[in-house]
């Protein structure tokens, strides 16, 4: 059970987890109000043990002496039997509350984000009848409107507490029965060591953040000055999960991939296609259809010389 009014609303919101907690609530009483015994074994060779203790005194030997045994045999096994029940009530329920509660605790997380929401609405509306008023000295100056504004203001800073311990409360890593403690020891260490740096309070970097917040953060004690600062800077919000706060707790530690990289451009390239070459005309080119030169000249006809001042074509 809780005393936190706004966590104990937030699981209500998921029955699931308060049905299954109860039922771990009710199997651990029901182990605790079991009467002490004796395992079966022990109670018969107790039996049996007085039996021979008694002859080796006085002779004497119980006619119902198996009788006896066997009944205190039985009557252990009973027992046992019941203590076995209400031991695998407990270990069981343990996993079944724990899974449950893994598994549905971010609808209880969303929740109290609705709740923030509100909260800081209404914050929002108190700011614009106090104005520049931050103290209480003021607002009893400024006139009965503003004092009951500021009276409204000092009570949703007692909701935002509450809401901002809920949320711890359900984000902090709970060990799963059976699991070794290594692991789930860092994950606390981890969420700790988040909240005193102040992040879960507002998404993103804590660059702007002013050191009375992550103050408040890290104490649990909030201010009517640090709620009306989450109310106007539009960035607080309730982590819905534990990977969630620690995204953002890590985003500055990441390497930037593209920092100092020596990188080959892959990009396709555009090659214009350069003009053809004109073709070369050389002396000796023959083939007019493999070249652009001029046609040569017919050869000369062949002449048969029929004397030394005449001659005669051959056709």
């Amino acid at each position: 059970m809780t005393d936190n009014p706004e966590l104990s609303a937030a699981l209500a919101v998921v029955p699931e987890i308060a049905r299954t907690e109860a039922l771990l609530r009710d199997a651990t009483k029901r182990r605790r109000e079991h009467a002490a015994g004796v395992v079966p074994d022990v109670a018969r060779t107790k039996v049996i043990n007085d039996a021979v203790e008694a002859f080796q005194a006085d002779g004497s030997w119980p006619s119902d002496l198996g009788k006896r045994a066997a009944k205190a045999h039985t009557t252990a096994l009973e027992w046992e039997s019941e203590r076995l029940a209400r031991d695998l009530a407990v270990t069981s329920t343990e996993l079944l509350a724990y899974d449950t509660r893994q598994a549905f605790s971010a609808d209880a997380l969303e929740h109290l984000g609705t709740r923030l929401d509100a909260i800081l609405s209404d914050a929002r509306e108190a700011a614009e009848i106090l104005g520049g008023v931050r103290t209480a000295d003021g607002a009893i100056k400024a006139g009965a409107g503003v004092v009951e504004a500021w009276g409204r203001l000092q009570g949703l800073v007692d909701d935002l507490t509450k809401v901002r311990s809920a949320q711890w409360e359900l984000l902090l890593p709970r060990l799963r029965p059976g699991d070794p403690a290594g692991g789930y020891d860092e994950s606390r260490r981890a969420l700790r060591g988040w909240k005193t740096d102040g992040f879960g309070e507002v998404s993103g970097s804590l660059d702007n953040v002013p050191e009375s917040v992550r103050e408040a953060t890290r104490s649990g004690w909030y201010s009517e000055t640090v709620l009306l600062w989450l109310a106007s800077a539009g960035t607080a919000k309730v982590p819905t999960t534990f990977e969630e706060l620690q995204d953002d707790a890590t985003a500055a530690d990441l390497p930037d991939a593209f920092s100092g990289a020596d990188w080959t451009d892959y990009s396709p390239i555009v090659t214009p296609i350069p003009a053809p070459t004109p073709a070369q005309i050389y002396p000796h080119s023959s083939t007019p259809n493999l070249d652009k030169s001029k046609p040569r000249p017919a050869p000369p006809k062949p002449t048969a010389v029929v004397s030394d001042r005449e001659a005669v074509t051959v056709f």
